[in-house]
């Protein structure tokens, strides 16, 4: 399962170049692995992704592409996360998120 989450990590690497990804994406294709692990894999690569990068993401308004999830999951995900760092964020005592990212 670990040389599936190294491929899957390298496919979504937004520097991989295009021939490198089809390459893996053919890999991976080769090891028979059901869509729905490697699916749940690419998930959870993006929602630890979101995680440490929240704030980058929000200030420098980055653009997600995902190869392997359909971008309702890609959002879907990013909705959740989000809505755990606004509940954290509410937590800590900062009501508005904005004061927080203010340069």
């Amino acid at each position: 399962m670990e040389a599936i989450t190294k491929l899957v990590k390298f496919i979504e690497d937004p520097f991989t170049k295009e021939e490198e990804r089809e390459k893996a994406i053919s890999e991976l294709n080769l090891l028979g692995t059901p869509l729905s692990d490697i699916e749940e894999i690419a998930y959870t690569h993006w929602q630890n992704y979101f995680a440490e990068n929240i704030e980058d993401i929000l200030t420098k308004r980055l653009v997600i592409i995902s190869h392997l999830l359909p971008d309702d999951v890609v959002n879907q995900c990013f909705e959740n996360v989000f809505q755990e760092y606004r509940d954290k964020r509410k937590q800590m005592g900062i009501d508005d998120i904005r004061k927080f990212w203010a340069p």
